[in-house]
Order: C-alpha cells, then sequence, then structure tokens
C-alpha cells in the first residue's frame, strides 16, 4: 500500500510547524485538529514546540479536539488550549496520566456546546475535576478506568447534564464506585438515558431495578460480571425497558440455576443483540425457547454454555438462522458440540459476517467448507476466529480463497499456517485490517511480506513467531501505514531500532508489544536499492 499525497503534505506541515509563516491562517479547521492527533500520536509537544502549536493551531475555531495517550499533555497546555476561546463539540483526554482536575477544568470551564467527552484512563482524575462539565448538548460521557472517580462525581455530572444518552463508567482495576451511582443516574437522567456500559461493577438487584423503573428507554446495557444479580431484577429490566436492542448478561452466573435462570422466558423480544457467555445455564430447554422466542436476533454470544450442544444448536438456528450476522460460539471446552453440530450453520445460516470458533478445540470446520464455498454467503463474511487446534487446512483455503471483504481473522495457534496461505489470503482478501497468527510457526518474513504489501492492516498479532526477522517489519513499516497495533511477544529476531522506524512510518499512535529475552544485538538493516528488500547489513561480507 502506497500513503496518500494526503498524509505525506500533512505529515510535512507536522513537522515544518515553525518554518511554515502564517501557517495557521492558512489551514482550515479540520486540518488543525487532525494535525493535533497527529503531533498527539508522535509525542510532539516539546518545550520549543508548544509555542508554535499554541500560538497556530490552538485557535478560536476549533471544534473537536482529541489529545490522547500522551505524557506531554499536561494541565498547562489544556490551558493554553482553553485561552484559545474555543468552543468545542467534542473533546478527548484519554490515557493523558499527567493531567489533573485543574487542566480538566480548564478545558472545559463554559464549554457549554460539547456534545461528547471522553476521559477515560485519567489515574489523576477525581471527583473536583467533572463540577465544571455543564452542557446542554453534552450526550456522550467516557469516564472508564478512572479509580478515582467516586459515586458523588456521577451524580454531579448527571445532574449538570441531563442529556446524557450514554455513559461509560468502571473498567477493569480498582473503583470508588457503590450501588449509589445507579441511583443517581436513574434520578438525574431518567428516560433520556439509551446506553448504560458499567461492567464489571457488581450492581446489586435494588440498583438494576431502579434503572429498570426510571429508564425505560435504554437500547444498550452491559451487565457483565454483575455476579451478584438475580433473575427477580432482570425480570424488572425486562418489564421496565420493552425497547432494549442489546444485552450483555456476560458471567452473570447468578443466573445459572433455577428459580434465577426463568428470567431468561421474560427478556424483551426488541433485542437484536445478546450474550450469554459464561452463565453457565445447563437447562437445554430453556436455552433452546429464550432464544427461539427472540426473532429480531442478530448478534448471539452462546460462549461456555453446557446447555449448548448439537441438537441445542440445531434447534436455535433452524428458527433463528436466517437472520443471524454474527454468531460466537468460543470457548466451547463446556459443551458437547461437535462438528456434527457446525453443520447447522452451513444449513441455516445465510447473512453471517462473523464466526467464532476460537479455543473450540473439538472441531474440524470439514463442515463448514460448503458455506464459504458459496459466493453469496461467503462475499457476506468480515470476521472468522479460527483458533481451533484440529481445524483442517481445507477449511482456512476455502476461507481465504472465497471470503473476498474478510476483514478480520484470527488463526492463532495453528502449525498448519503457511507462507502460501498467507499469500492466498493476500491475494483473495485486500481489505484485511485485522490479522492474528499467533504461535504460527511455519509462517516466515516471505509470507508476512506478501500480506503487508497487498492489506492495509490495522492489528497484526505475531507473537511466538521466532522466524521472522526485521525484513518483515520493515516491509510492514512501509506498506502499513496506518497500523495501530502490534505484538511481537518471543519474536526474538526484532530489533529495537527497527521497531522506531515501525513507529515514524505509521500515521497514528502505534502500540506495540515486543517482549523478548533473547535479542540478537548489532542488528543492523539496509535497504538494496537492486531488490528493494531490506536485509541483515551487518552480514554482509566485502
Amino acid at each position: 500500500m502506497v500513503k496518500l499525497l494526503y498524509d505525506i503534505c500533512l505529515n510535512c506541515i507536522k513537522n515544518s510547524l515553525g518554518q511554515i509563516p502564517n501557517v495557521g491562517q492558512r489551514l482550515p479547521r479540520v486540518l488543525k485538529e487532525e494535525l493535533l492527533v497527529q503531533l498527539t500520536d508522535h509525542d510532539m509537544f516539546k518545550e520549543d514546540y508548544v509555542k508554535i502549536i499554541s500560538k497556530q493551531l490552538f485557535t478560536s475555531e476549533l471544534k473537536h479536539v482529541s489529545l490522547t495517550y500522551c505524557d506531554q499533555i499536561t494541565d498547562e497546555l489544556l490551558k493554553l488550549l482553553a485561552s484559545s476561546g474555543c468552543k468545542l463539540k467534542s473533546l478527548a483526554l484519554s490515557g493523558c496520566k499527567n493531567v489533573t482536575d485543574n487542566g480538566v477544568k480548564a478545558a472545559t470551564e463554559n464549554q457549554d456546546e460539547l456534545e461528547c467527552i471522553d476521559l477515560n484512563e485519567l489515574p489523576q482524575l477525581t471527583s473536583k475535576g467533572l463540577k465544571s462539565i455543564k452542557s446542554p448538548t453534552l450526550t456522550h460521557v467516557n469516564l472508564k478506568m478512572c479509580p478515582n472517580i467516586t459515586s458523588e462525581g456521577v451524580r454531579i455530572i448527571v445532574q449538570n447534564n441531563k442529556n446524557i444518552k450514554e455513559i461509560r463508567l468502571a473498567g477493569r482495576g480498582i473503583s470508588k464506585l457503590d450501588d449509589s451511582v445507579y441511583f443517581a443516574m436513574a434520578d438525574g437522567l431518567g428516560n433520556t438515558l439509551e446506553y448504560m456500559k458499567s461492567g464489571p461493577h457488581t450492581m446489586s438487584d435494588d440498583s438494576l431495578k431502579v434503572i429498570a423503573v426510571k429508564c425505560s428507554n435504554l437500547k444498550e446495557v452491559n451487565l457483565h460480571g454483575c455476579t451478584r444479580l438475580t433473575g427477580e431484577a432482570i425480570i424488572a429490566l425486562s418489564q421496565g425497558c420493552t425497547s432494549m436492542t442489546s444485552l450483555d448478561l456476560s458471567y452473570c452466573i447468578g443466573l445459572r440455576g433455577s428459580p434465577s435462570n426463568q428470567c431468561l422466558w421474560t427478556l424483551p423480544t426488541s433485542l437484536t443483540e445478546l450474550s450469554l457467555c459464561g452463565v453457565g445455564l445447563e437447562d437445554e430447554t430453556l436455552l433452546v425457547e429464550c432464544l427461539q422466542r427472540l426473532k429480531k436476533l442478530k448478534s448471539v454470544r452462546l460462549c461456555g454454555i453446557p446447555a449448548l450442544n448439537d441438537k441445542t444448536l440445531e434447534l436455535i438456528l433452524s428458527d433463528l438462522g436466517e437472520n443471524l450476522l454474527d454468531l460466537d460460539l468460543s470457548g466451547g471446552s463446556q459443551s458437547s458440540l461437535t462438528d456434527l453440530g457446525l453443520e447447522s450453520i452451513t444449513k441455516y445460516c445465510t447473512k453471517l459476517r462473523s464466526i467464532n470458533l476460537s479455543m473450540c478445540h473439538q472441531f474440524n470446520g470439514i463442515s463448514l467448507i460448503r458455506l464459504f464455498k458459496d459466493q453469496s454467503r461467503a462475499g457476506k463474511l468480515e470476521k472468522l476466529f479460527f483458533s481451533c487446534r484440529k481445524i483442517e487446512y481445507d477449511v482456512l483455503l476455502a476461507a481465504v480463497e472465497n471470503c473476498v471483504n474478510l476483514e478480520h481473522l484470527d488463526m492463532a495457534g495453528l502449525k498448519i499456517v503457511t507462507d502460501d496461505l498467507l499469500s492466498k489470503l493476500a491475494e483473495h482478501c485486500p481489505r484485511l485490517g485485522w490479522l492474528g497468527i499467533k504461535g504460527c510457526s511455519q509462517v516466515t518474513d516471505e509470507g508476512l511480506c506478501n500480506i503487508a504489501r497487498c492489506c492495509d492492516l490495522k492489528t497484526i498479532v505475531l507473537s511466538g513467531l521466532s522466524s521472522i526477522t526485521d525484513k518483515a517489519i520493515f516491509c510492514i513499516a512501509n506498506h502499513c501505514h496506518h497500523l495501530e497495533e502490534i505484538y511481537m511477544n518471543g519474536c526474538s529476531k526484532i530489533s529495537q531500532t527497527t521497531l522506531n522506524y515501525l513507529m515514524d512510518c505509521c500515521i497514528k499512535r502505534l502500540y506495540i508489544q515486543h517482549v523478548t529475552p533473547n535479542v540478537i544485538p548489532d542488528q543492523l538493516m539496509a535497504k538494496n536499492l537492486d531488490t528493494g528488500e531490506f536485509c541483515r547489513a551487518d552480514l554482509l561480507t566485502y
């Protein structure tokens, strides 16, 4: 893939702000906003450059500002942004660990046109920093993984912003939120609230009942990991929120047995997405009847459910298969599902865009070949997860040769993956953006280079590929300019110098995970001007 002229020009401006006369007056607003993103992604807010940025880019016309995951973003910088007099519609400060309450207050003071604010992963932010957020147009708030935000802080923000439709809270790590946060949300927002994503905070039955009564317009509810909930609260939610379209009950283990599991018969028939991952349901009749009555389901996760087997899956798909878009059966070690059951996917599912069979090590997948060779159905598939030890090569081959619109492919741990298969993938799937080949030991530089030249990858997982060298990473750097994540744990032949080059070539911030205890020292790569390939220059002899 070739870097666009637009990106080349923007990169040139980014590196030459101080040399272009009156650049701030010449650039339209959208380019200023895009430059701020790229300057943040490449950690260019150094002291000498901040003066130029504040003068040329921090102007009153700014509407959408994103300064994320950069340790150089400080309270002082946010005060400079505020002094520009801009009236923002969206502000994102996620992952800026040096930002405190003072910076957030400065950036949000008098911003009464804000529609979206993202304060995810701010370890120093407390509830005091939320007091200045007051906007009648604010609809989306993200406070996930802010360990010092309390329920009182959430109460403040919902009381000051009555039109919030989506709120994200908690997240991994220590949280100071308690059940009173749900009472505050219910009282402060009521029927305005449509999307509640608060997992994995373990809310109580009383909390969910209050939400069900006062927030009847909820469309999307995430209860992932709420182990304290019982069927009584889920029934209240189903009765109160009759227009709900998405419900995540993952790991709500309180629903595993009777009588709590009876609540599954009451789920709103408006649901289009449902996750029962890890619920541990053993009642086969209940599982089948629960799903059969949800005629509008388009996405369903049935991971780790003992009641799922060849018979129950066929009964479910015979009713729902025609409309399903996403089917997740991953982690099926607890069920007795076999390849015979997979035949029902081929038999009934005509519109699937995603199939997830990760960690289902009992499948060889042969029964799916007919689905992949049906060009009409194969052309609809966008995501495939094939991390199954027994999966056969012919299944993978049929998938990569026929699923021409594939965007996401996970083949982690499959020893049968070869350079030839990757070459066919590159040839037939130009839209591929996510590739997982962790532990695919037959893969070498050749296969990776073929993929990089043909697919504009965003994420690639290469962990455990001890044979790949800097050559493959240089090729990725020179072709995959929109790469955002790369995982290379155990890739001992990849040097830090190459990684630095890769980061410089990527347009956005690149997340690299590269843990290897045995890195080969003193590697030097150089470009062969005759062939265009990169090779180990330290091994050349004269």
